[in-house]
């Protein structure tokens, strides 16, 4: 299974649309993993019309109804793999270590945004994942059996 992995796409404030690539590619993966400061609704409901398998929680820049609509975390479980999805807040600089007791021991990977960085490490057990900022990068994670995979692609 490819999904595709955004974070901070701050629109209308920073960008004016979801880059035409990250579009594209939300269409053909199996799903999307959405960490958090879309900014307003309409760009959380364009991602979700372009794939049904759309997983989301909201950030610190988003708006209230971005907040009503979405979740502050979320536990998505597949296959061997359960994974926890937040924004993070506070400083940018370690994250990890302060979210990293935010989700139950079962969760074994951890999706976040917040730093604008991308990241992809383990901490005390645990694999954390951070895209970047799609105002400039995006992650395609690849799940197969056992394993899985996440790379960091910059936008052209």
């Amino acid at each position: 299974m490819r999904f595709l992995v955004i974070s901070d796409l701050h629109i209308p404030t920073r960008n004016f649309q979801i880059h035409p690539k990250i579009v594209e590619i939300a269409k053909e993966c199996d799903g999307i993993f959405a960490l958090g400061d879309f900014v307003d609704l309409n760009t959380v409901l364009l991602l979700q019309s372009l794939n049904r398998n759309f997983h989301g929680v909201f950030g610190n820049m988003d708006e209230y109804d971005v907040k009503d609509y979405l979740p502050a975390q979320k536990v998505v479980k597949i296959g061997k793999f359960t994974i926890g999805l937040t924004h993070g807040s506070g400083s940018h600089i370690r994250i990890p270590e302060r979210i990293v007791n935010w989700f139950d021991n079962d969760v074994n990977v951890i999706l976040y945004g917040h730093s604008h960085v991308p990241d992809d490490r383990v901490y005390r057990g645990k694999r954390f994942i951070n895209p970047g900022t799609a105002m400039e990068t995006y992650g395609i994670m690849e799940i197969n059996g056992d394993t899985l995979k996440f790379e960091v692609f910059k936008e052209e």
